[in-house]
């Protein structure tokens, strides 16, 4: 099991190690803030928005982290560039996470990349994300600002039924690596049910391919099931949300959008079971897990 026929790539990105054999590196949870209609937010234009919600939520994400020793990372979505950049502040301030870049518009992107560089910010930022239909003055500003992390989105409607997206990941890899992106994080998509099933496959084939960290947003396929709490109960939703999340980490994914982050508290216990029983296969091996491993937080 886990056998890759590809060397796997290991990333340390400011200061969170991300990639490699599963049960070895933790698994890394993204959740997200800032998106639309988070409680928080009171004018997505602006980015004005409830500091103390907002902090709070990053506080609890923070101690879910130590209690189970997977590590954290935000997605910060984002409207528009002024959003962004009240955004970005917010989070420099208030946590040491990496930050997600994920800022709707195409033209905002390109703006709020070079925002981040001028503010010296660049080392926290993963560019969240690359498609197959990103402009050049993407991959321009990506090189002007010295962003160096970016997740590669396998999003197209070609392959959208199938889980072999080899082609798109082998298009986009060289103008990413030509605008100076050295630590590639993939997103295999998923966009409801069936799709969630695709992307864990496509997550396996990638990693034993070409050895990227690999992970795709899981919850949407929560997102997109409308009836989920009306046919059955509130219980089924916060047991769907914990499952929806370890499917791909059961199969080898090295991080997941998990969604809001305010789901820490469903969802990090249930991925930190499946590393802690993975790391076995590891230690089966003879290798030495460090102390702060979920094998020993959660036990």
């Amino acid at each position: 099991m886990f056998e890759y026929a590809a060397e796997q790539r290991t990333y340390e990105i400011s200061g969170v190690k991300i990639g490699g054999e599963p049960g070895l590196v933790p698994t890394v949870m993204v959740g997200s803030m800032f998106y639309n209609g988070h409680i928080v937010v009171e004018d997505p234009a602006e980015g004005l928005f409830d500091e103390g919600a907002a902090e709070g939520q990053l506080r609890r994400a923070e101690e879910m982290s130590d209690a189970t020793g997977l590590p954290t990372m935000v997605d910060l979505v984002a409207e528009n560039a002024v959003a962004a950049a009240r955004y970005l502040n917010f989070m420099v301030a208030k946590t040491e996470m990496p930050i997600l870049l994920d800022v709707v518009d195409e033209g905002a992107m390109v703006e709020s990349l070079q925002y981040a560089s001028d503010q010296g910010m660049m080392d926290r930022i993963i560019l969240n994300s690359l498609n197959p239909h990103s402009g050049d003055r993407v991959y321009q500003r990506i090189e002007e600002a010295g962003c160096r992390n970016a997740v590669l989105l396998l999003h197209s409607t070609q392959y959208m039924l199938s889980s072999n997206k080899d082609a798109l990941l082998e298009e986009m890899i060289p103008k990413a690596e030509a605008a100076g992106i050295e630590n590639i994080l993939v997103d295999t998509v998923v966009i409801d049910i069936p799709t969630l099933g695709l992307a864990a496959k496509a997550i396996d084939r990638i990693k034993d391919r070409y050895g990227y960290p690999c992970g795709c947003g899981a919850h949407n396929a929560i997102a997109s099931w409308k009836r989920l709490k009306e046919k059955y109960c509130a219980k089924a939703v916060t047991t769907a949300i914990g499952v929806t999340s370890a499917l791909p980490i059961a199969v080898g994914a090295d991080y997941v959008f998990y969604g809001p982050m305010r789901n820490a508290e469903e969802v990090y216990p249930a991925i930190a079971m499946i590393d802690a029983a993975y790391s076995q296969q590891v230690m089966e091996k003879r290798i030495r897990l460090g102390r702060d491993h979920p094998r020993y937080r959660i036990g």
